[in-house]
């Protein structure tokens, strides 16, 4: 499945289920954008990075973890923790997903 902008902007704010071996989580998507080309052939995507909130009694490590919504079904993807964002709620981690 090919992924767009679109789809994810609908759905800034809803929640992702994550499953990990610690049982399942909830991330709330927090921002959908389109990254620069810089310079990538038009025949590939321009890469796409979703933003999440995270719970707080779980910190996720950088793997691969299945991620379900009803809007898109469940992928297996890589999910990256990231520096906090400005305007990201205090104490709660964030997470990218990065498609490109």
């Amino acid at each position: 499945m090919q992924f767009s902008l679109a789809q994810f902007e609908a759905l800034i704010g809803a929640g992702f289920t994550v499953h990990t071996s610690h049982g399942p989580f909830v991330l709330t998507l927090a921002q959908a954008v389109e990254r620069p080309r810089r310079g990538l052939p038009d025949h590939l995507r321009t890469p796409l990075s979703l933003v999440f909130d995270g719970p707080t009694e779980v910190t996720l490590a950088q793997d691969n973890y299945l991620l379900a919504h009803p809007a898109i079904g469940e992928h297996l993807l890589n999910i990256v923790p990231v520096l906090a964002q400005a305007g990201a709620p205090p104490g709660r981690p964030q997470y990218e997903i990065l498609f490109s």
